[in-house]
This record gives C-alpha cells, structure tokens and sequence, in this order.
C-alpha cells in the first residue's frame, strides 16, 4: 500500500521540514506503520552521512540529484539538508504530474466518449412527432346531441387519433347509448378503434391508433349502436 508521506521519511530524519511540515509528519506517524518503519531504517543515517568522504557520497547520489559538493572539502550536514529537501521537492512534482497525467487522460476519455454518444444518439433520434390541429366532427343532421373534437397524429405504422366527445343532452328523455369510433380506409375497408357509453351531460375522451396512415385514412366517423352515424370528419 502506497502512503502520501512516503517521500517524507528522509527530510523527517535529516531535519528538512519546516516546523509546521514536522509537526503535522509527527502526527501522521502516530497512525502509519509504513512511515513508522521508514523513519527507523534510517535513524541512523544523519551519523553515517557526516562521515561519508565526498567521493563516497557521489556514488550514492541518484541520477537527478543535485550535483555533489567540491572534492577538497567534507560534505557538510546543511548541504545534505538542502540535498534533501530538493529531492523531496522533486519527488512530489513527479506525483504530482503523474495524477494530473491520469486526470488529463481521463477528461479526455470522457469528452470523447460523451461526443460520440450525442453524435450517434443524432443519428438515431427520430424527429418529435407534431400533432395535428384539433378540429370538429360535422354532425349528421342538426338533431345530433353528440359533439366531438379530434387531432391526428402520425405514428410509426398507422395514425393515432386524439378524440373528446360530449353528450350535451340532459334531459329525462335523453337514454345513454353505446358509441364506436369507426376509421375508414381504401375500398371502404374500416376499422373500430373504441367504444363506449355516452352520457347525457357527460364528456369522454380517449386515444387510439389505427394502421391506415396518413396517406390512407380517408375517414372517422362515430356511429351508433345501431349503425347510424352521427359524426364524421373527411381526412384531407
């Protein structure tokens, strides 16, 4: 398991964190084992590096580590602080442009992948569908106490129609009867769409599709129980 001090043990230990970085080091070493175990490999090591000849010393040295100090002089401990604290520095930009790498990665990833889906939701987007003003069925005959109002719609393989009819007598002679929404096609060939009980004074409305499209639906019509027709509408 990775820890984010894991660079921090060496300036710990030589004395290069400042005050408030040591303090809060001090803490997370209260918690972390790792860290814990780091710091005790290398207890020892300020003493062993004030002993170290200049020409032992460059031997240690990673290949991006400052450059060494003079020959004709022992490394002194503040120069080994500042050794520290530069590698220190140099070991949190590289995770840092390490996570920013991967983020970078990712946010790309993610625009190209969103780009696509709206491209290819495009192409298979089928346009809103409009309905149809709302017009009204011509009655029969000026005796018709049925009034009723539609719009069409075109659907995928047929229309759908949109009706509210109302029953606007409503007197003690007035009786309830069934009503049958009929669409009409080539060759008089028709279908039923719905039925239903109209109520003096009451209004019922309903959906349905019929398979004629709107290149074949000639006509709609409410009919009667008894086959007598009391509204209609001649589709353009």
């Amino acid at each position: 398991m990775r820890c984010d001090h894991e660079h921090d043990d060496g300036a710990y230990v030589l004395g290069a964190l400042s005050p408030a970085e040591r303090a809060a080091y001090e803490r997370h070493l209260a918690t972390c084992s790792f860290c814990r175990e780091a710091v005790a490999d290398i207890a020892v090591l300020p003493g062993l590096l004030g002993r170290l000849d200049p020409a032992d010393f460059e031997k240690l040295l990673a290949p991006d580590f400052p450059s060494p100090p003079p020959r004709n002089r022992r490394t002194s401990m503040p120069e080994l602080v500042s050794a520290a604290q530069t590698t220190r520095r140099q070991e949190r930009r590289k995770v840092r442009f390490r996570v920013l790498g991967s983020a970078l990665a990712a946010a790309c990833l993610a625009l190209v992948v969103g780009v696509g889906a709206v491209f290819w939701m495009g192409r298979d987007a089928t346009p809103p569908v409009v309905p149809g003003p709302t017009v009204a069925m011509t009655p029969a005959n000026e005796r018709v106490p049925v009034t009723a109002q539609i719009n069409l719609t075109g659907a995928a393989g047929g229309t759908k129609i949109n009706l509210v009819c109302f029953y606007n007598r409503g007197n003690s002679e007035s009786e309830p009867y069934r009503i049958r929404l009929m669409a009409y096609g080539p060759d008089d060939e028709s279908e039923q769409l719905g039925s239903w009980v109209a109520s003096p004074g009451k209004e019922f409305s309903m959906s349905g599709v019929t398979h004629f499209t709107d290149g074949t639906l000639s006509r709609l019509a409410l009919v009667r129980n008894d086959d007598k027709t009391l509204l209609s509408y001649d589709v353009p």
